[in-house]
């Protein structure tokens, strides 16, 4: 049903932001939350789009504005932490003037999503398939679960690309 891919991807200096939440809460705060991560970047170059991110597969894409979001949990089974995540550029410092975080280099298995299947089962479904992958080929999970948009989600058709389940293994 789903096609599994895998992927290197360098360390990240990300702008983040962080709450506790149901999925309901989800709902109603990711949109904001990217908003201002999005703004805080500005003040570090901005953040960094799809075309400086070739792991992304991408190509041909237009360029456009990378956000994170980390699970760390399940939030349709109550209140889990999530950070929601701006990429800047790797090279400049972090900043105390600003909640930001370096994500270590890692290697990540992912199934590419498009935006008619976000209904709760079949992300859900996405999910459980590349944590059984990563299983079946003798690897372990090697961190919080993510998403990873490199789209105007709102804005897509129904049959548009619009993030990848993610999850780094070792």
């Amino acid at each position: 049903m789903f096609d599994i891919k895998t992927r290197e991807v360098p360390e990240q200096l990300v702008v983040t932001e962080q709450r506790t939440v149901t999925q309901k809460e989800l709902e109603e705060w990711l949109p904001g939350a990217m908003g201002r991560v999005h703004r805080e970047a500005g003040g570090f170059g901005g953040v960094r789009g799809s075309s400086s991110m070739p792991w992304l597969l991408r190509e041909g894409r237009p360029d456009e504005p990378v956000f994170i979001v980390f699970y760390e949990g399940n939030p349709n089974e109550g209140p889990v932490p999530v950070e929601c995540c701006a990429p800047v550029d790797p090279a400049q410092e972090e900043s105390a003037d600003a909640p930001m975080r370096r994500v270590p280099a890692h290697r990540e298995a992912y199934i590419r999503m498009r935006k008619e299947q976000i209904e709760p089962e079949t992300l859900g479904s996405a999910y459980m398939a590349v944590e059984r992958w990563i299983g079946e080929q003798g690897l372990e999970v090697a961190a919080a679960p993510r998403e990873v948009y490199y789209t105007d989600f709102f804005g897509a058709a129904p049959t548009d690309d619009v993030f990848d389940v993610a999850f780094p293994y070792r």
